[in-house]
């Protein structure tokens, strides 16, 4: 999402013992104790998790959600659950069926990628060029302009998705007109990403070793650029022949000048409209009817629109930021939503249970 514009991202290494850590943004405050969910941690010794541990609401400690438990999901004082019982169900039946069954898709900046790395905000597949040396100066001023304006409307929980798709639209196009008059060589994407601070998720590249080994469909859909995001996935080893991208790709001339994009635009509340929908790629996984979706905006709980006959649809959501104002929304829309986690470690726990 152009929104997550110079946000960090990155996914890597991944071991349970590792989840049962959990990691907590200090965005996650004492409020969040009231929400919907209870599902979280609870406190022993010295470490101040913030949050409160004699709510009534707490999971009460049974063996009513044994698969949560065995994950070790249940405590984890960064993940919120609104029906356990619903994900307990889903989670088991995704497990019990295996790989054979099982495709992925995936949201791309700040879902694959970190939101943010040591405290400050990493890049994504827009930060890229927006950071870049290689881009001239007039690039990173008028777009930092056009960030301050639109991104608090994508993000703004009092207004419907059908409010924000005209400044979306106006957005990207905005950006799109802007990055061709960069003239940007396609030779120079590959400096541009390797000079970047752009990281997956910790966990992530353990995740696409084992989708890759076990035949997993990946679909990495992404309202972003994608041959900046080709080139992370080439960078970080995890583009392999299991993986479909669908974004937003540039155009060349004969002499490898960017003149425009290929396709229709793909911004982050479309993504059930895009061709992928239209096309055979579903079809082609007839078969594999449980899907995990991952993405980090409530247009990505889309994204698996098209799926023959879907037996189970995990959505996992990553809520980055502003937390308060949109956890309800999230809790909602997504059957599991990470607060401010910057690993793979959920999505790794389930995947490594049903080996």
């Amino acid at each position: 999402m152009i929104g997550s514009r110079g946000t960090a991202l990155r996914a890597g290494g991944l071991q349970l013992s590792r989840v049962l850590s959990g990691s907590k943004s200090s965005e996650t405050s004492c409020d969040l104790a009231s929400k919907v969910s209870p599902v979280r941690k609870k406190t022993t010794g010295p470490r101040d998790t913030g949050f409160i541990n004699s709510s009534p609401a707490i999971m009460p400690e049974t063996s009513t959600y044994p698969m949560l438990e065995k994950l070790g999901i249940l405590s984890n004082d960064h993940v919120r659950i609104k029906d356990p019982g619903r994900v307990e169900e889903l989670i088991s039946s995704i497990v019990r069926d295996g790989f054979s069954k099982l495709q992925v898709i995936a949201d791309y900046d700040m879902t694959i990628t970190k939101s943010h790395v040591n405290g400050k905000r990493a890049d994504s597949s827009f930060g890229i060029m927006d950071n870049s040396s290689l881009m001239p100066a007039f690039y990173r001023e008028e777009a930092n302009a056009l960030l301050s304006k639109y991104y608090p409307i994508e993000i703004d929980p009092h207004m419907t998705e059908e409010e924000k798709i005209p400044y979306m639209k106006e957005w990207y196009g905005k950006i799109h007109n802007l990055i061709v008059k960069c003239k940007v060589s396609q030779g120079s994407l590959a400096e541009m990403v390797a000079t970047s601070n752009a990281m997956l998720r910790e966990g992530t590249e353990d995740l696409c070793k084992k989708l890759h080994t076990v035949n997993v469909p990946v679909l990495v859909f992404s309202a972003g650029m994608g041959d900046i995001l080709e080139q992370v996935l080439r960078q970080f080893n995890v583009y392999t022949e299991n993986v479909k991208v669908v974004s937003n790709f540039f155009q060349y001339d004969e002499e490898g000048i960017m003149i425009g994009f290929k396709g229709d635009l793909i911004h982050m509340f479309n993504k059930n409209e895009n061709a992928i929908h239209s096309s055979n790629y579903f079809d082609k996984l007839k078969g594999r009817s449980n899907v995990i979706l991952l993405g980090d905006s409530m247009g990505d709980i889309k994204m698996a629109v098209g799926v023959p006959q879907p037996n189970n649809v995990l959505k996992i959501g990553f809520l980055n930021d502003k937390v308060e104002e949109r956890l309800d929304t999230y809790m909602n829309a997504f059957d599991i939503v990470l607060i401010d986690d910057q690993t793979m470690d959920i999505v790794n726990s389930i995947v490594n249970v049903m080996t």
